[in-house]
Parts: structure tokens; C-alpha cells; sequence
């Protein structure tokens, strides 16, 4: 005795294209808010501050017991605006390659995701307008 599979017509099944899409949608939207700078990194055009760039700090480097200011790394204690903009004037180059560089690196531990290139960008323009309150 022969058994005959029969694959689902189309036609039965037509939410499954609008879902697909809609979850693709989904998948792409973050719920960050950084300024997405123009191309070429052109900063001129972006409104960054320091109470911006320390939010996305907080959410991504001291709330995560990475750089709260206590415990290790010391070296990098972003626990207030001044230590950051003060980390960042003394060790420039490695910021720039581990935090908004185009290999960067940053959040690195515990399975954190790496910042968007938006974010990188806004962080990076934000340091290159020197980091303005």
C-alpha cells in the first residue's frame, strides 16, 4: 500500500506571508535612540550630548557590573559623566578601537550584543565635537 504525502496548498495557509513579514519587521526594530549620523560619519549634522551618551553608557557598560566604578576593571570606571569624559581623554586610541571603531568590540562579556554602528557613530561624534555636556 502506497502512502501519499500531500504538502499544504498555498492557499490554505494565507496568513504565513504576512506573518513572516511582519516578524521580520519586528526583529528590526531596537529600541535605541542614538542619532544616526549622515554618511561618511559626517558629524556636523548630529545633536549628541553628554546626558545622551552616558544613558547608552549606563545601559551597556556600568548597569551591566562591567565599569560600575567598583570591582574590576578599575582602570575604566564610568560610575559618573566626568570619570568617562575623563577615561576617554586619557586612553583615546583604545576607546576608539574597542567602543567606535569598525571592529569594536564593546560590550564584550556575558553574550551582550555589540552596539549598533548608530550608537558607535553617535559615540564617536560626540567624543570628535569634545564631548559636550
Amino acid at each position: 500500500m502506497q502512502t501519499r504525502i500531500t504538502m499544504p496548498s498555498h492557499r490554505k495557509l494565507p496568513w504565513i506571508m504576512p506573518a513572516l513579514l511582519a516578524a521580520c519587521l519586528l526583529a528590526a526594530c531596537t529600541s535605541e535612540q542614538a542619532p544616526e549620523p549622515t554618511a561618511n560619519n559626517e558629524c556636523s549634522t548630529v545633536n549628541v550630548n553628554t546626558a545622551r551618551i552616558y544613558e547608552i553608557v549606563q545601559q551597556n557598560c556600568t548597569n551591566r557590573s562591567c565599569h560600575p566604578g567598583t570591582g574590576s576593571p578599575l582602570i575604566s570606571d564610568f560610575s559618573t559623566p566626568a570619570k568617562l569624559k575623563s577615561y576617554i581623554s586619557a586612553n583615546g586610541a583604545s576607546w576608539t578601537f574597542r567602543v567606535t571603531g569598525t571592529n569594536a568590540d564593546m560590550p564584550q562579556s556575558q553574550g551582550y550584543p555589540a552596539l549598533s554602528r548608530a550608537v558607535r557613530d553617535s559615540i564617536a561624534c560626540w567624543v570628535s565635537k569634545g564631548m559636550p555636556d
